[in-house]
């Protein structure tokens, strides 16, 4: 079974450092979590450092007991661009080696 294929990445530049950026995962169900919100990759352009994922909530609601599910995130490099600079004040450092560094997005702009 071959491996899907992800979309080409969207070149973004924040603070001097030349990105890249794709959607990882779209809202999604998972019987351990309930219902995720999008997952997006972010990875430095040039020799492969230390890759950041954005990990937004959940937009949906759940009155009267049923998930509602909103109309799909769109994402734009404004909203890309935010995450990335809350996660750099956090710590990432995209120039730096090692495991993945993953933050939780509070709420898309």
């Amino acid at each position: 079974m071959s491996k899907k294929k992800l979309p080409p990445a969207t070149a973004i530049t924040i603070d001097g450092h030349e990105l890249a950026w794709t959607v990882l995962r779209d809202t999604q169900w998972s019987s351990q979590d309930d219902y995720q919100g999008i997952t997006i990759s972010v990875r430095r352009i040039g020799p492969e450092r230390r890759e950041l994922l954005l990990k937004y909530p959940f937009l949906g609601a759940k009155p009267n007991g049923k998930w509602h599910i909103p109309e799909k995130l769109k994402v734009t490099p404004k909203i890309v661009e935010a995450g990335v600079r809350e996660a750099l004040e956090a710590g990432w450092d995209p120039d730096s080696r090692g495991k993945v560094f993953t933050w939780f997005v509070e709420k898309p702009e």
